[in-house]
């Protein structure tokens, strides 16, 4: 603790002096309104460090949300040594805002480190007690609080070390959660931009008839639990092998895969979204700081995951070691397909589709529009064993070429300000090849995957 700034008991007993006479001054300005609160429990010397100001921030926001339904007429924070604060004053009910807030202050671990008092309009300080609720509880023993602190149970230390445990392990789960939503945010999205060639969209099932959107629908919201834990795998790996993260990611992706087909009817929708969007969802948590993930970085991580397993893979696949369709097609062609991305940090994503999907943003276009732009570009940079598969090798290198010249017409257009002029012409064009593709049957899966991967990082972004 010897970095952060230490304060004394006249330190302590300043500051809430100050709050006394600030609450008096809120309550005479404010005549028949009530106020909250907000200070935080924290044991010690030091009473702030980013992690604690981090929660306040934390609280302030959850308090905003129970006083929804009453009128704000005034906040403020304060930051000093002696600690983040807060004061709202409110018109409505005290003693349910009590009971609610008290509710917020014992509904998670969390919550445990907020100090929230509600002061009446009368000035009065509402109990715990008096809307007949327990006293607070201990953060290490889970004893009554005020019992522990009288008898100084546990050390200041012990108490400041649980307090940055609890507050770690908060915004670790939450950004867990926040990888899974949009994981499946970025499947959802993928599946409804529209036109997309051979691919099921919001207007056909392309070349597929055992599928459509609302297959995918099901499918993505069966996944999302699954994407949570890939991302709570990966924050468990911090600091430790980035290949045995990805060995403990191999049950779960055969589970969720079970779970697809459960949902679907046995349909395959997202197999490859779950490799490669559950590896980088586990990059993601491998790379999370404690506040958010470089995007960039968990790409590159997922090479680093994934790149000894899929070497062997392949190998095994060139010594005619198969039974996918991936696997013949590398045999046979040497295209290594999802393996070879996965194994390079996903270059399609990280060099070319990610870059472009912000510059067609950044040029005005919706996200719709510029999913297509992104699909383009991976049409042009990738070769897509599933197009392989079902068109054999010329039929993916002619829509290599024609992907390329499309490319090539979309980054004029946005290099010269014009792509939202452009679009209309760009999407005729791709619904012309989805009439081809879909009578043919031929379908880009892989780049869909590689959108789909190329959305979320830009949502986590």
């Amino acid at each position: 603790m010897s970095e952060y700034i230490e304060v004394t008991v006249p330190d302590m007993m300043q500051a809430r002096e100050a709050r006394f006479f600030m609450q008096q001054a809120m309550l005479a300005r404010y005549p028949g309104a009530a106020l909250v609160c907000l200070t935080m429990n924290v044991a010690g010397a030091v009473k702030t460090t980013p992690a604690i100001e981090r929660a306040f921030a934390w609280g302030m926001a959850q308090i905003h949300a129970v006083l929804a339904g009453s009128k704000i007429l005034f906040e403020a924070d304060i930051h000093e040594k002696t600690g983040p604060e807060a004061v709202f004053v409110f018109s409505g009910d005290a003693r349910e805002s009590k009971r609610r807030l008290c509710l917020l202050e014992d509904g998670c671990a969390m919550g445990r480190l907020l100090d929230i008092d509600v002061i009446g309009a009368d000035g009065n300080k509402i109990s715990r007690t008096q809307i007949g609720l327990p006293p607070r509880k201990c953060l290490l023993c889970g004893q009554d609080a005020p019992v522990c602190a009288r008898s100084r149970t546990h050390t200041a230390a012990e108490l400041f070390a649980r307090t940055h445990e609890i507050i770690g392990a908060h915004f670790a789960s939450e950004f867990a959660e926040r990888a899974a939503q949009q994981a499946q945010r970025a499947l959802l999205y993928e599946v409804a931009i529209t036109p997309k060639p051979g691919l099921v969209d919001r207007q056909n099932a392309g070349a597929h008839d055992d599928m459509d959107i609302f297959t995918f629908i099901d499918s993505a919201c069966a996944l999302r639990g699954y994407f949570e834990t890939c991302a709570r795998t990966g924050l468990d790996f911090r600091g430790k092998n980035p290949q045995a993260c990805f060995d403990a990611l191999r049950t779960p992706g055969l589970l969720a895969e079970r779970q697809m087909m459960r949902a679907t009817g046995a349909v395959n929708t997202h197999k490859g979204a779950i490799f490669s969007l559950g590896i980088y969802c586990a990059a993601l948590g491998m790379v999370f700081d404690g506040e958010g993930s470089d995007v960039q970085a968990a790409l590159t991580r997922c090479g680093e995951m994934t790149c000894a397993r899929m070497q062997e893979e392949l190998a095994a696949l060139s010594g005619g070691q198969t039974t996918t369709f991936g696997g013949e097609i590398y045999a046979a062609c040497g295209v290594g397909g999802v393996r070879a991305e996965a194994a390079g940090g996903y270059p399609s994503a990280r060099k070319y589709a990610l870059a472009r999907l912000e510059a067609a943003l950044e040029a005005g276009l919706n996200l719709n529009d510029a999913g297509l732009c992104v699909l383009t570009a991976l049409m042009a940079c990738t070769e897509d064993t599933n197009v392989i598969r079902r068109g054999g090798m010329e039929a993916a290198q002619a829509l290599s070429a024609q992907a390329r010249q499309l490319d090539g017409r979309i980054q004029s257009a946005i290099a010269a300000g014009t792509i939202c002029a452009e679009m209309e012409a760009v999407k005729k064009t791709l619904a012309v090849w989805d009439e081809r593709m879909s009578e043919a049957r031929v379908s880009p899966g892989g780049c869909a995957d590689l959108l789909a991967l190329t959305l979320l990082a830009h949502f986590m972004r």
